[in-house]
């Protein structure tokens, strides 16, 4: 009787990744673009250019079909970017503490889909 309970405990540990949370499981533009909604839209747009946003930050939007990022005027590329989320900027506040790497890789794949 122990080892069926045993073998009972041990299906429903492994069955617990099934519930992890969608960008622990892959990294999906629509994933990123609820971390965008929670995280990025008080201080960037992404769906207006550059000359017509009023928000605080730069518009993110084609952001990697740019030539140059819109304050740093350097190419734009998924290390630059995953540092700036991670680290934060001048004025940007850093997201390493409040989002995990797999979450930061579905954001910088919501902003590469745009």
């Amino acid at each position: 009787m122990k080892w069926l309970l045993l073998l009972l405990c041990a299906r429903a540990a492994m069955a617990g990744d099934q519930g992890a949370p969608p960008w622990e499981r892959q990294s999906s533009p629509a994933v990123g673009q609820s971390l965008f909604r929670e995280y990025c839209t008080v201080c960037h747009d992404i769906d207006k250019d550059q000359k017509s946003t009023r928000k605080l930050g730069p518009s993110l939007n084609h952001l990697f079909k740019n030539p140059r990022l819109p304050l740093s005027k350097s190419k734009p590329t998924r290390a630059y970017v995953m540092v700036r989320i991670q680290y934060g900027g001048p004025v940007m506040p850093a997201f390493g503490k409040k989002m995990n790497e797999a979450q930061i890789a579905a954001l910088i794949a919501y902003l590469e889909s745009q």
